[in-house]
């Protein structure tokens, strides 16, 4: 059975219940906070395991706290939304596009669109880099961590919000309401703008047609995370306004430009905002080529 398939399996009047606007984002919002501060008391219980550790290490335990919301957007969605967490499984046994490839792609999508970002705000001369130690552990370590977090995030808004929106509203809607509480999770982020958050939810935009078309909530984490984990862990950048506390290259010094915002990165730039549209319109446009090629076989 796909995703569609268990979508339409579950009974209509289950659906006005269970996935009630109101409802769904009290839930995710109920998610997040309380799943973080599950997350926080881990990692706090965690640090006092390593009296000695580093900046840096500490650094790792703020994205890692993030397991609090993965675990419970996981355990409730297999117990009282099981028609939305198939979605969350593989090919095999859920969505069609969850499979390790594309989750390959999306750590390659996610890499090249924040790269392009850096690289033209560097082009542009408002960026100076210095090379620190490699540490491959620590980088490996960091990849995991940053997929914590942005697994949760995903999850919460890609997963379980659009999951469960567009079984009863139409799929605009259910795109729109996800994507705009996304932006929403970043107004206290240090640093924010106006820019910074339509570049947040274009990013929200963009990822929810990933799943919505795509059928891959896979791939959507795996974009989320090469993302974060390429500005804030490969090039020392602010990663939506936090600062890195551990990197591969130092940054030196930077300046505000159309290219680069200081305090937010690059995220609060017209760059970012058109390389995600673009790549948006590209997930569309590849999505329904191979639905016309289908449909003429």
């Amino acid at each position: 059975m796909n995703e569609q398939e268990a979508l339409d399996s579950v009974a209509p009047e289950k659906k006005k219940k269970r996935h009630f606007i109101l409802l769904v984002l009290v839930l995710a919002v109920a998610f997040i906070f309380v799943g973080q501060l599950i997350g926080f008391v881990l990692m706090d219980i965690v640090a006092h395991l390593v009296p000695n550790a580093s900046d840096s290490v500490i650094f790792l335990f703020d994205y890692l706290a993030f397991i609090g919301i993965d675990a419970l957007v996981l355990l409730y969605c297999a117990k009282f939304a099981k028609d939305v967490f198939r979605g969350f499984l593989s090919a095999k046994h859920g969505s069609r596009g969850n499979t390790g490839k594309n989750f390959a792609l999306g750590l390659l999508f996610g890499f090249l669109m924040n790269g392009c970002c850096i690289l033209v705000a560097w082009l542009h001369g408002d960026l100076d880099f210095s090379v620190g130690r490699f540490e491959l552990l620590y980088l490996l370590a960091a990849l995991l961590c940053v997929c914590v977090q942005s697994g949760a995030e995903e999850l919460v808004t890609r997963g379980y919000m659009l999951g469960a929106l567009r079984q009863r509203y139409p799929v605009w809607l259910a795109i729109a309401v996800n994507a705009l509480l996304f932006g929403a999770l970043h107004l206290a982020n240090p640093g924010i703008t106006a820019l910074s958050l339509l570049g947040i939810v274009c990013i929200g935009l963009a990822l929810s047609f990933v799943v919505y078309y795509l059928d891959s909530i896979w791939m959507a984490i795996a974009i989320h995370t090469a993302w974060n984990f390429t500005q804030n862990f490969l090039f020392g950048l602010p990663n939506s306004g936090i600062v890195s506390q551990g990197s591969f290259l130092h940054l030196e010094a930077a300046k505000d430009s159309a290219f680069y915002d200081v305090g937010f990165g690059v995220e609060s730039t017209v760059t970012a905002v058109l390389v995600v549209a673009l790549f948006a319109a590209a997930v569309v446009l590849y999505a329904r080529k191979k639905q016309a090629a289908c449909e003429s076989n």
